[in-house]
């Protein structure tokens, strides 16, 4: 077993043995120290609740699940940033591991606890972003299972009643979003990331009705931007999704639904992007050129 297997074994032995602690406190409980700014009580520290926690990543409760485990995961992660390198590493293979639960799967609850993990990786790659503390391999190694997951993961509801947001799409977007801000990032990760993403559109054969697409404008958006963007790249990626639209329309109104969702949910996404670059107020010479690049393909797109 090598060292990583060992790690990743611990990480998860150590999960194990103190869910049973996050089972000893009540709702009512988990709740109040949410409204109580998420201060740490005595005894305890942020790592250690959070590891308390990861079953309430998975939970059908959105209040458990989102205003409490993830919100915390926000405050003393990012915000507060009281959890120091070497526990985060920990919390990197906790939430990766957790990613599997399920995965290839759609329709049950085990998606909860995927999709939220997802969405605290991406609060580590914000701190990595903020104040870098991963080296390379770390961030490369991050970014392929994120990459694996994405591409995997087929359950892709936004917002169900009575469990709220799942947002798979959304959630893992984020840590691209967060990622491609940092030093680490090159442009063979951006070149990854537009496979990803038509990779998804590709995949989804519903249209996003939840905001999916800005997460996923704001995920190229900050990796187009970047003085090592590759406009030639970016610009066949756009080129893709003007030849879909003509296939799909190219039998008249007898259009397939299936694809309909792909060309739309692709339209939606540049558009976001359009809109996220526009709106910069100090825009750079590459965001310039995929905001133009991705206008020419919404123009054809009409």
């Amino acid at each position: 077993m090598n060292r990583s297997r060992v790690l990743t074994a611990l990480v998860l032995a150590l999960a194990c043995a103190t869910s049973a602690s996050a089972q000893t406190r009540t709702r009512e409980q988990w709740v109040a120290l949410a409204q109580n700014g998420f201060a740490v009580p005595a005894g305890e520290t942020p790592y250690g609740l959070l590891v308390q926690m990861d079953a309430l990543l998975a939970s059908p409760d959105p209040v458990l699940r989102d205003e409490v485990a993830y919100s915390a995961a926000a405050a003393w992660v990012v915000s507060k940033r009281l959890v120091g390198p070497d526990d985060l590493r920990r919390l990197i293979t906790l939430w990766s591991g957790n990613l599997d639960d399920g995965l290839g799967t759609s329709g049950d609850d085990r998606v909860l606890r995927r999709s939220f993990s997802a969405l605290c990786l991406s609060l580590i790659a914000a701190r990595e972003a903020a104040t870098p503390f991963l080296t390379a391999a770390e961030v490369e190694a991050l970014n392929a299972r994120l990459l694996d997951y994405f591409a995997r993961e087929r359950d892709t509801r936004g917002f169900v009643a009575g469990r709220g947001w799942i947002h798979s799409a959304a959630h893992t977007a984020d840590a691209f979003k967060f990622l491609a801000r940092g030093s680490h990032w090159t442009p063979a990760h951006t070149a990854r990331l537009l496979d990803a993403m038509a990779l998804k559109l590709d995949a989804v054969d519903t249209v996003f009705v939840w905001g999916e697409p800005e997460r996923l404008g704001a995920a190229l958006h900050a990796a187009v931007r970047r003085p090592d963007g590759d406009a030639a790249a970016f610009e066949a990626w756009t080129t893709r999704w003007v030849e879909r639209h003509t296939a799909l329309w190219a039998g008249g109104p007898n259009i397939d639904p299936a694809r309909f969702a792909v060309v739309e949910n692709a339209k939606q996404t540049l558009r976001a992007l359009v809109a996220q670059l526009a709106m910069e107020a100090s825009p750079t010479p590459t965001g310039e050129s995929a905001r133009r690049a991705a206008l020419a393909a919404l123009a054809h797109m009409r």
